[in-house]
């Protein structure tokens, strides 16, 4: 099973960053557990950074120390403050189908 990383907070070296400005949109718990279907997942990039094969990026996202070099999926980040994990799905699909 492929092992992806959602990174949707990370250290910028001074403080944290999030794709999120509100804080009430700080549990991804409905997301780990919609991609835990199809992946091994892991939700907390910080972490897990040196346990996961891929990064799901949101796109635009803050500027982040990416040191493992890992693939980047990029999704548009509106999907995730959307909750449209069908679509968020279909983005890293389409990778996986293009990268097998």
């Amino acid at each position: 099973m492929k092992k992806i990383g959602f990174v949707l907070t990370v250290s910028t070296g001074i403080n944290y960053g999030s794709i999120f400005s509100v804080p009430l949109i700080k549990n991804h718990d409905d997301l780990k557990e919609y991609f835990s279907k199809y992946y091994d997942v892991s939700i907390n990039y910080i972490r897990d950074k040196d346990a996961v094969d891929y990064l799901i990026v949101p796109k635009p996202f803050t500027p982040f120390d990416h040191e493992n070099n890992l693939p980047i999926i990029e999704v548009p980040a509106i999907l995730f403050m959307e909750k449209d994990f069908e679509k968020i799905k279909t983005y890293i699909d389409n990778y996986f189908s293009v990268n097998p």
